[in-house]
């Protein structure tokens, strides 16, 4: 005889998306990040673009030198990376001069690259050409990653914000990475409400261009942060880092020391 099913003491049943213990935990997830957190973020991602791709657009031989550190920091694990790193590891890298500097419109170079790349995955394919173009030139170009829009799975902190996956969807990659743009652009309007976007963010320069990759970043992890801890057990919520160094491992940057302290690592959130 088959023994009685034990209900997991991981996974808490579901109640649906307007559970209120899912709104409230969201909401605490939320006073997990400060509005100096995105700060200091956006201002690693500038410190990053100087050193690393600053003039990328035009020194092919700089790339090449420095391609695994690139490709460490445009995708978010150790594993894509190496796909990255030895799939060009015996490429000539003038491959990424028209990419990166091309006469033709940025989602047309975007689509034209993904598709001379046939044997890498189409989502790792985007999150370099992207993330190449995004640090080289972050006032004209933004990210495609697959925590921001994954049309494969419906899923990403874009839709979220949007409220729907209706202006992410798309007949190729070109219009696909032009629609992630217009998105990414109205979003900011919901990062005005969330007292993660403030003046100090935006009045330096060099920040501002990383202030939409670094809320959105730490929005992502807001919503993951909060149904994880809806949904996992204390012990499991333990493990999970900070809620800064999560969005800074999803841009490619090193985690900082955490201090200690009430957060969901202690199981403040969890019942």
């Amino acid at each position: 005889m088959a023994l009685p099913q034990r209900q997991s003491h991981i996974v808490k049943q579901k109640t649906g998306p307007d559970d209120p213990i899912l709104e409230e935990t969201l909401q605490e997830a939320l006073k997990q990040v400060s509005s100096d957190d995105v700060i200091a973020i956006a201002d690693e991602l500038a410190d990053r673009r100087a050193r690393l791709f600053l003039g990328l657009e035009t020194d092919s031989a700089k790339l090449a030198s420095s391609f695994a550190e690139i490709a460490a920091a445009v995708t978010h694990t150790r594993a894509n990376a190496r796909i990255i790193t030895n799939y060009f590891a015996q490429s000539d890298y003038t491959i990424f001069n028209e990419l990166l500097k091309g006469d033709v419109p940025t989602p047309v170079r975007v689509s034209a690259f993904i598709q001379k790349m046939k044997a890498l995955d189409t989502r790792l394919a985007l999150e370099l050409a992207t993330g190449l173009l995004h640090n080289t030139s972050p006032n004209a170009n933004w990210l495609w990653t697959r925590w921001l829009w994954d049309p494969t799975t419906g899923t990403g902190i874009l839709p979220l914000l949007a409220g729907s996956t209706h202006n992410l969807l798309a007949d190729n990659l070109a219009d696909g990475y032009a629609r992630v743009g217009v998105v990414t652009a109205m979003s900011m309007k919901f990062a005005e409400g969330t007292g993660l976007w403030t003046d100090e963010l935006v009045a330096n320069e060099k920040r501002a261009q990383f202030a939409n990759s670094a809320f959105l970043a730490c929005a992502y992890n807001v919503y993951l942060y909060g149904t994880t801890s809806w949904r996992l057990s204390r012990e499991f919520n333990n493990l999970l880092p900070s809620l800064p160094n999560m969005a800074r491992k999803l841009l490619g940057l090193k985690k900082i020391k955490e201090e200690t302290g009430p957060s969901l690592q202690d199981g403040a959130l969890a019942p």
